[in-house]
C-alpha cells in the first residue's frame, strides 16, 4: 500500500485498511495516535497553547486572538479535574482528482490538526501541522458496485 510510505513521523503501521462493500477500501489512521504525535513532537512544543489567557486592550475590552483566549475554552477548562487541559481537534477535508488513473477517479481526504498549535504555525503549509487521517478513493459517477455483498 502506497500510504504506508507517507511519512508524517508516525509509523507505517498507523494506516488501517478497511474493506467495505458499500464504500470500497477506506484508509485511515488512529486519531489518538495523531493527537499524541502533535503533543509530543518537539518542533511544536514551543508553539503549543495549554494555559488559559485573557487579553484586553487599554480600554479593558477583551481581545480574542487565539483559541485559548475564548470564553468556551475557559468554561470547559473549569469543568475538568485539576491538572487536565483541553486538546482541541480540528478537521479539514479536501477532494483530489487522481490523474495517474484512467477515468474520472478522485479521492476524499480528511486532515487533522490540534487547535493548541498557534495559528501562525498551523496555517502555514510548510510547517506540516496537518496530518492525513482518512482517505476515501471514490469511483467515477455512474460506476456500478462490483462487490458481491
Amino acid at each position: 500500500m502506497l500510504l504506508s510510505t507517507v511519512d508524517f513521523g508516525l509509523s507505517s503501521e498507523s494506516w488501517i485498511e478497511h474493506h467495505s462493500h458499500i464504500f470500497g477500501t477506506l484508509y485511515y489512521s488512529d486519531i489518538f495516535e495523531c493527537i499524541q504525535f502533535f503533543s509530543a513532537r518537539l518542533y511544536f512544543q514551543a508553539h503549543l497553547d495549554f494555559e488559559l489567557l485573557r487579553l484586553a486592550d487599554s480600554e479593558s475590552r477583551r481581545i480574542y486572538s487565539k483559541m485559548n483566549t475564548g470564553d468556551w475554552w475557559w468554561d470547559m477548562q473549569d469543568q475538568l479535574p485539576a491538572g487536565a487541559t483541553i486538546m482541541l481537534v480540528i478537521y479539514a477535508s479536501d477532494r483530489t482528482h487522481l490523474q495517474k488513473f484512467p477515468g474520472n477517479l478522485y479521492a476524499l481526504q480528511l486532515y487533522l490538526t490540534i487547535g493548541n498549535i498557534g495559528k501562525d504555525i498551523r496555517c502555514t503549509p510548510k510547517r506540516c501541522a496537518w496530518i492525513l487521517v482518512w482517505l476515501i478513493p471514490c469511483p467515477p459517477r455512474g460506476a456500478e458496485n462490483t462487490d458481491e455483498a
